[in-house]
């Protein structure tokens, strides 16, 4: 059985999401995907974000989850050529 588990974008109907961000954002949440309300796009090298990712993925596995989903890997592409 596998989990879902976005990397490259928060949503606001997760467990991590706090009320607080709608009005103070972290510095690493940015603007809402206007193709999938409720997500954001976030600056996925940040610490703090990653913090959150690896938080998850140790919830998941400890769960008894056979493997994970990882979705919008291809973030990247949100933040152009350097």
């Amino acid at each position: 059985m596998l989990a879902y588990l976005s990397i490259g974008e928060a949503e606001d109907d997760r467990s991590y999401w706090t009320a607080e961000w709608a009005t103070r954002p972290p510095e690493w949440l940015l603007e809402e995907n206007p193709d999938w309300p409720g997500s954001h796009l976030v600056l996925y090298w940040h610490p703090e974000w990653q913090r959150i990712v690896l938080d998850a993925l140790t919830a998941i596995l400890a769960a008894g989850f056979n493997g994970v989903y990882l979705d919008c890997v291809d973030a990247y592409e949100s933040f152009g050529n350097p």
